[in-house]
């Protein structure tokens, strides 16, 4: 399982996992009110600054956050790349990206350019150190499995969409490159949605989807080359986003065609679980695969068919996916994690995983988030029910956080009970 070959000196303390955790439900109340303030018709017009204010406060903020702390848990647990001083580099990492997205996504809700300034300079330091420490860390492993090569795809993606962001910003304080922001805008938005976000959720499943549920295997040809062809087809895009962005699409339509793909066999390996338990996490799986599976359909009615609602109805259940992942992975993780460093300290009165966070806490969390993706849809063809998305959303987050701190308060109350140093 997920702690196979695990020590406890070899596993990151728990606190530099779980501050990354934490911080997750606090962006999203932060997102939920962003998104119950602002003017609803707006909320689906990518260039206006509370829209992209919301953007930043979900997938760096929430997601970021996830993928950032799971990558402390994963290089020593599946790439066995153990990083030095976990602790330390957690601490100031979380603190200077959490104050980096709060200062971006501030700057451009309130419309204060001069925060942009600081916020590259924080989100750079943090985000960038992880790019450069976690690559060089995999690069030097052996045995380079399908996720490890995935992990270093999506950090290479990461720092990719970096560099694009500065040049987006650069656009925006008055420095002429040449090149319509918009144009940088969109290939800075490829590499974060699809090198980074998508590839490391594909690393991910890669590992844990056979492990955590008993399933069969990921085909090899999807392990071994989809995130090398994810890569692949946005580099490839880069040009033709900036200088011929008419002919982009059918790289586009590619990147989706392979989304859709690998929706779909994540799916069926659900579906062929050998233990087929009744699992909250795996309905979150299964509805973050739906609505990918969706959101593919979706972009192709608008680009093929015309039909106009379809690019805002993908963008929004694009980021529905990844948080349905970040939701099934952390419900995962965190448990794990308590019962884990507990058990390794020889704790007694360590609960079983499933005790940890009861599934009665987590079935009332998939019923509002399947709530917020209906209420999202809606409000896509009729803006005003976007407040009640944010309503949702909100009692979505306040939620999860409780079953968070459930967990975290656990492991603070029986840590100095263990019987082993």
């Amino acid at each position: 399982m997920f702690n196979r070959g695990l020590s406890l000196d070899q596993a990151p303390p728990f606190g530099a996992v779980l501050r990354f955790f934490l911080t997750i439900p606090l962006f999203g109340l932060l997102a939920a009110g962003a998104l119950g303030l602002a003017d609803a018709q707006t909320m689906t017009v990518w260039d206006a600054p509370t829209t992209a204010a919301l953007v930043h406060l979900v997938l760096l903020g929430m997601v970021g956050m996830a993928m950032v702390g799971a990558l402390f848990q994963m290089l020593p647990v599946i790439a066995g790349a153990a990083i030095k001083a976990p602790m330390f580099h957690a601490r100031w990492i979380h603190a200077l990206m959490g104050l980096g997205v709060l200062m971006l996504a501030g700057g451009l809700y309130f419309q204060v350019p001069g925060l942009f300034h600081p916020a590259l300079a924080l989100l750079l330091g943090s985000l960038g150190f992880v790019v450069l420490m976690m690559l060089f860390k995999l690069l030097k492993v052996e045995n380079k499995t399908p996720s490890v090569i995935g992990m270093i795809v999506a950090l290479t993606a990461l720092g990719m969409g970096l560099l694009f962001a500065v040049a987006v910003t650069l656009t925006f304080m008055g420095v002429n490159l040449g090149i319509v922001p918009q144009d940088l805008r969109n290939v800075h938005m490829h590499f974060m949605l699809f090198g980074w976000i998508v590839v490391l959720i594909m690393a991910v499943a890669f590992q844990v989807i056979e492990m955590f549920y008993v399933t069969p295997p990921y085909p090899n040809n999807v392990r071994r080359w989809f995130p090398s062809a994810i890569m692949a087809i946005l580099v490839a895009d880069v040009p033709l986003e900036l200088f011929r962005p008419a002919w982009a699409g059918w790289l586009d339509a590619l990147l989706a065609l392979l989304l859709a793909v690998f929706a779909g066999i994540t799916l069926k390996r659900l579906r062929q679980r050998k233990r087929p338990v009744a699992d909250v996490t795996v309905q979150l799986w299964r509805t973050g695969m739906a609505a990918l599976s969706l959101a593919v359909l979706f972009w192709f009615l608008q680009n093929l068919g015309g039909w106009a609602p379809g690019f805002a109805l993908a963008a929004y259940l694009f980021g529905y996916v990844v948080l349905s992942v970040v939701f099934a992975m952390s419900y995962k993780i965190i448990p794990f994690l308590v019962w884990f460093h507990l058990n390794a300290k020889g704790v007694l009165e360590t609960p079983m995983m499933g005790d940890i966070i009861a599934a009665r806490m987590m079935r009332p969390h998939l019923w509002l988030h399947w709530a917020v993706g209906i209420a999202l849809a809606a409000a896509v063809l009729l803006p005003p029910l976007f407040k009640a998305a944010a309503l949702l959303f909100f009692a979505e987050s306040l939620l999860y956080g409780f079953n968070l701190l459930g967990a975290a308060r656990i492991y603070f109350r029986l840590k100095d009970k263990g019987i082993l140093k």
